[in-house]
């Protein structure tokens, strides 16, 4: 059986792909000889010309160009149309991608339940409205409304958590096609931007209980001293 080849082109993975496929991609030049390529055996990864076994075809030399000796102390000038040296980046350690595809699931399993939670507490504002505007006259004015405007408030402070929790499972979908650094990026800032809404939130809660409980001792302060 044939390798299975990766290789690195314009900064992103692409593979596996079989060796044959590879080869004809290197002949018609849509792939560089200086391009990184990997498959499954070797270390790391290498450019192309330096595999034996993809053999880069032998060409003639060039020329011997006969070339005066520079004066001392000049220096030649340089290639004005020269390209700039190419960086490729490394491509993401394979530990990181296959701890990245483990964490996939549970991330899109905790936001498509945080979709399903946002649903019920929309439809149950619905009910509430309803139960109030049919027992309007057993039940203080506006409890309804004022129902309705809780669960759609509990509904969107919870829709941005599962929203960037799905955009953190479909980051990690994008890296394991290419395994580029850029998609790894990307996961990355999409988990930072859920943890960073999470923690804010707990600090807001954190502040209401906090108000509440001093609200309560001074209400209760407040009563004993009237007695």
């Amino acid at each position: 059986m044939a390798n299975q080849w990766n290789y690195v082109q314009d900064g992103q993975s692409v593979g596996p792909i079989p060796e044959e496929q590879l080869k004809a991609l290197l002949a018609a030049g849509r792939l560089s000889w200086e391009d990184l390529v990997w498959c499954d055996g070797m270390t790391a990864w290498t450019a192309a010309r330096e595999v034996p076994a993809l053999a880069p075809p032998l060409r003639e030399p060039p020329p011997l160009l006969i070339q005066l000796d520079e004066p001392a102390g000049r220096v030649p000038p340089s290639n004005p149309y020269a390209p700039p040296p190419a960086t490729l980046p490394a491509a993401v350690p394979l530990e990181v991608v296959e701890a990245l595809r483990q964490t996939k699931p549970w991330a899109r399993l905790l936001a498509v339940l945080g979709f399903i939670g946002i649903g019920f507490m929309v439809l149950a504002s619905l009910v509430m409205l309803a139960v109030g505007s049919s027992l309007g006259h057993g039940l203080p004015r506006g409890f309804g409304v004022g129902m309705m405007l809780v669960y759609l408030f509990m509904a969107g402070l919870q829709l941005p958590a599962a929203l960037f929790l799905n955009r953190y499972a479909s980051r990690i979908g994008d890296l394991l096609s290419s395994q580029a650094p850029g998609d790894l990026q990307e996961a990355l800032v999409a988990q930072k931007s859920f943890w960073r809404y999470l923690g804010i939130l707990t600090l807001i809660v954190l502040c209401l209980y906090v108000v509440l409980i001093a609200f309560a001792v001074a209400s209760a302060g407040i009563l004993r001293g009237m007695r």
